[in-house]
């Protein structure tokens, strides 16, 4: 939506520019020919009727520059875009190929192990714990792309109904809590008891939030504390996942919600995807609010925000 919407404000970027020039030369002409049909004028009735013939031929010519002008620049930008468009597509290609090579290497080198009757017997059982593994984080793998472009499908759209955001994010993180003990994560949560209502997609909203959690117990070391808040900023939902683990550089703030950013670069490990922060990005785009990067208050250093969701009720 957010690129569509880029999309329509240089072509109407273009167009006036179009406009102007046009406008600009033809003024120019206008006022030359003005001169010229008084000079003519006083020259005679035959000067005058050529005069008159030379601005009814032209006249077409404001509007035959004009459209070339403006063909010639929307070319161009179609053009821009088709290319920037082709090349994003390249990237996620390589990016998710790259991310599925390793998994799939270690599968058919662990089955060929097993069918060659490498693996003793008393080590099977934990090359098949390996080759499970492997597979699911394939199947993560595929399923995370496979959301990531239905967003992105034009003819996608959200449901509209009701949420209460609060709920949501106190039910996801009561389904992630084992895995933030497993890891030595301590959680801080201040989730508001009253129901903060919203209107959107309740399980594209979901997942928004679960690829938040997931990120933070994902990317963070053990002894991190993170702190999950679910509250009213004024008018509009706040939901946030701050920590006091490693700090996310300026620079990288402004690309880290874009998928498959360089490859590894964007990520602090090879566990995820590298689709979840985008996916969620998109998720609260398309219900009309921004997930941000912030430097979070306190004893925490970063924050992942979603905000700008208006409240329905209080």
């Amino acid at each position: 939506m957010k690129g569509k919407n880029k999309l329509i404000r240089k072509f109407i970027l273009y167009y006036c520019l179009c406009a102007f020039v046009t406008g600009a030369v033809w003024q120019l002409y206008d006022y030359w020919f003005s001169a010229l049909f008084i000079e003519r004028l006083a020259e005679g009735s035959t000067a005058y009727r050529i005069t008159m013939l030379i601005y009814v031929v032209t006249l077409p010519l404001e509007f035959v520059v004009g459209a070339l002008l403006f063909y010639i620049l929307i070319r161009k930008l179609l053009n821009t875009e088709s290319n920037k468009r082709v090349k994003e597509q390249s990237l996620i290609y390589a990016a998710i190929a790259h991310d599925l090579k390793t998994p799939i290497t270690s599968v058919q080198g662990f089955a060929a192990a097993l069918r060659d009757g490498i693996i003793p017997p008393e080590k099977q059982s934990e090359v098949l714990d390996v080759i499970c593994s492997k597979s699911h984080h394939m199947d993560e793998l595929i399923n995370s792309l496979f959301e990531f472009a239905s967003l992105g499908v034009e003819e996608y759209r959200l449901r509209s109904e009701h949420i209460d955001a609060s709920r949501v994010v106190r039910e996801v993180v009561a389904e992630y809590y084992t895995d933030f003990e497993e890891r030595g994560l301590e959680l801080d949560l201040n989730i508001s008891d009253e129901s903060l209502m919203i209107l959107g997609d309740t399980r594209e909203f979901r997942r928004a939030v679960t690829n938040l959690v997931v990120n933070a117990w994902k990317h963070n070391e053990p002894g991190t504390k993170v702190r999950i808040t679910a509250k009213a900023a004024g008018d509009e939902l706040l939901v946030a996942i701050a920590d006091n683990g490693t700090q996310i550089p300026q620079e990288m703030r402004e690309v880290i919600l874009q998928p498959f950013i360089n490859g590894d670069a964007a990520r602090t490990s090879h566990n995820g995807s590298g689709l979840g922060l985008a996916i969620a990005a998109k998720i609260v785009a398309l219900m009309g609010g921004a997930l941000r990067i912030v430097d979070a208050d306190g004893e925490y250093v970063k924050a992942f925000e979603i905000c700008r969701i208006s409240l329905i009720s209080r």
